[in-house]
């Protein structure tokens, strides 16, 4: 078939490493741009003998040091150094060399990006068009694989290209987009401390934060590394960041859910969740393990930032209102009672005496919430997915009480025990909240081997190290850790799963209607087979129009295996006549929604 010759993937495949390495080529330009300004503002020249821009520093000021060379007026440095650059004071040169970091990091992630999509690539046409001895499911074609792996790769790389161009310098200046990432990369920094700090993240993690449309986090398994936009919304000059920073923690929440590991045991985050939910009695085909993943990043954020985070979360209902309010969008929490479920969570963090730390704060964002509605969300009724009759919002939160406990006894370290912030004061202000938090500023002394630098300390090998980091991950080790199994047992079905979740994702702090994280819906086909052995459903797009899934579980002693392929646009519903539960997979190029759904339903 031309739809899948070889032949095109090859080309195709050659054309995205070409534009990943020339994309490298024009980083580096960046990097050296901003390590030649490092050098300007000093009036200092590299030889070849010179390891880094701060070894050439050094000698160029002789017995002073960086710091006190910043500290002298304009008027009293040297006249070759351009005009913006003379005038740089201690915070600019901070600003100067976190770019120069970052667009540093970008360069490293990219270079992760190549390989693990090289060994991706070489492992599939290997297996699919030349020796063929990879498992193909029905109607789940290799070419469905093929362009899911493009498709992740062409969107990583177009996400890096964001962060890189981001932070150029216009006439050797930072510019507006330069400050707001810098305040955003601070911010996120600062809300992986926790999760790094307690032992379940790699003290060399990194987050690289660019503008976009709206805040989202980008999960990828080839680096130890987050990439978060933040809304073009946020930009405001000054050193005080806005609310629409807040998101950051939920989103540093994803990254932790899905690459975080026991400081001790080693033994995969998400997987202790999830056996601490089934002590719980919360186990596979239970509507509240739809939520686990949303509800922990809920906590990671509540549990760093306290109550701001409640209200931050009712404003961005205020601003998205949407169609599926009070609808069990399958992945999120029901949008109406969720902040409920939150100052629930909220309230769980104690003194050593019992108290509840954020009590009056609670109850007041509480009664602000319900206020706002105009009604009492915890006394109506709604449906989660997989239930089987509709519940109050009460029943809802009370039934979440084990799950909350489960995924605060996997992680005591981040519980509080007093109070981190000042909150309302007693008051009924909540406005103080936001003034709280947006009372930081951002700071100029929060790099420890700069610190070392600008005092004139630190050996070159410590410096040196300022931009000397890099962790290479296997693709087929990756895959083989997650599935537990060899990477040529895994059909071509599962692979669509794999390659569309499992850590390389989009994630964000609002879900949206439907079936999709985007707002897309689908036009598909299905077609039945294979109806001994439990699969999960795995559905791909045809095009993007609206439709809905028409699928019958009749198996009562195991779940029925279902494939749906993009054949036609013939509109289904869904309906499970079996015994046992099961789960559908809807993606498309870039994400994975799962909709579980239980026995007779």
């Amino acid at each position: 078939m031309l739809m899948d010759d070889p032949r095109d993937w090859k080309a195709r495949i050659s054309s995205l490493e070409k534009a990943i390495s020339e994309t490298e080529e024009m980083m580096e330009v960046v990097r050296d741009d901003h390590a030649d300004e490092v050098l300007a503002v000093f009036d200092a020249e590299m030889t070849d003998e010179m390891a880094t821009p701060f070894e050439a520093i050094q000698v160029a000021l002789g017995d002073m040091t960086p710091r006190q060379f910043l500290k002298l007026p304009a008027r009293e440095r040297p006249s070759s150094i351009p005009k913006p650059l003379r005038k740089m004071k201690k915070r600019g040169f901070y600003q100067l060399v976190k770019e120069t970091m970052q667009v540093d990091n970008c360069i490293k992630v990219l270079q992760a990006l190549y390989d693990f999509a090289g060994e991706g690539f070489t492992f599939f046409m290997d297996g699919y068009y030349d020796k063929k001895n990879l498992p193909v499911a029905p109607q789940c074609p290799p070419r469905s694989v093929m362009r899911t792996l493009v498709n992740q790769v062409s969107f990583d790389l177009s996400v890096i290209q964001h962060a890189v161009n981001q932070r150029r310098r216009h006439n050797g200046q930072v510019t507006e987009q330069g400050l707001a990432v810098a305040m955003a990369d601070h911010l996120a920094t600062m809300a992986l401390g926790m999760a790094v700090d307690e032992g379940f993240l790699p003290q060399d993690t990194t987050v690289i934060t660019y503008l976009a449309k709206s805040v989202r986090a980008r999960l990828i398994p080839y680096y130890d590394a987050l990439l978060i936009s933040v809304a073009y919304a946020s930009i405001q000059n000054g050193v005080h960041p806005t609310r629409d920073y807040l998101a950051l923690p939920h989103e540093i929440g994803h990254h932790l859910y899905w690459n975080g590991r026991h400081p001790q045991s080693g033994a995969e985050l998400r997987d202790l969740l999830l056996q601490n939910a089934a002590k719980a009695g919360i186990t596979a085909g239970d509507w509240r393990l739809n939520w686990l993943e949303e509800i922990f990043c809920d906590t990671y954020a509540l549990l760093l930032a306290g109550p701001v985070i409640v209200l931050d979360f009712q404003d961005m209902l205020d601003d998205d209102m949407s169609s599926h309010f009070r609808e069990d969008t399958d992945k999120h929490p029901i949008p109406e009672i969720r902040p409920y479920i939150q100052t629930n969570i909220l309230r769980r963090a104690k003194d050593d005496d019992g108290n509840v730390i954020y009590a009056h704060e609670c109850d007041k964002l509480d009664e602000n919430w319900r206020n706002w509605l105009a009604k009492h969300p915890l006394q109506a009724s709604y449906r989660p997915r997989g239930t089987a009759a509709p519940m109050t919002g009460q029943a809802i939160v009370d039934a979440l009480e084990p799950l909350i406990t489960a995924i605060l006894e996997t992680v005591p370290g981040f519980v509080p025990t007093e109070r981190d912030y000042t909150g309302m004061e007693g008051g009924n202000d909540l406005a103080k909240l936001y003034q709280e938090f947006q009372s930081n500023i951002m700071p100029d002394d929060d790099n420890k081997l700069v610190n070392m630098f600008l005092d004139g300390n630190g050996t070159e090998e410590e410096l040196a190290s300022i931009l000397d980091s890099y962790s290479e991950i296997s693709f087929l080790k990756h895959i083989e850790e997650v599935v537990k199994k060899k990477p040529d047992q895994i059909d071509s079905a599962e692979w669509l799963q794999l390659l569309r979740s499992f850590g390389w994702s989009s994630e964000g702090p609002l879900g949206s209607g439907g079936l999709t994280s985007n707002g897309s819906s689908f036009s598909l086909s299905v077609a039945r087979i294979n109806r001994n052995k439990d699969v999960l459903v795995a559905v791909t797009v045809l095009n993007d129009i609206s439709c809905t899934l028409d699928l019958k579980d009749t198996q009562s002693n195991q779940t029925e295996n279902i494939y749906c392929a993009a054949n036609n646009t013939t509109n289904y519903t869904f309906k499970n006549v079996g015994s046992n539960a099961g789960r559908i997979i809807v993606t498309n190029a870039t994400t994975a929604v799962f909709i579980n759904y239980p026995a007779g339903s």
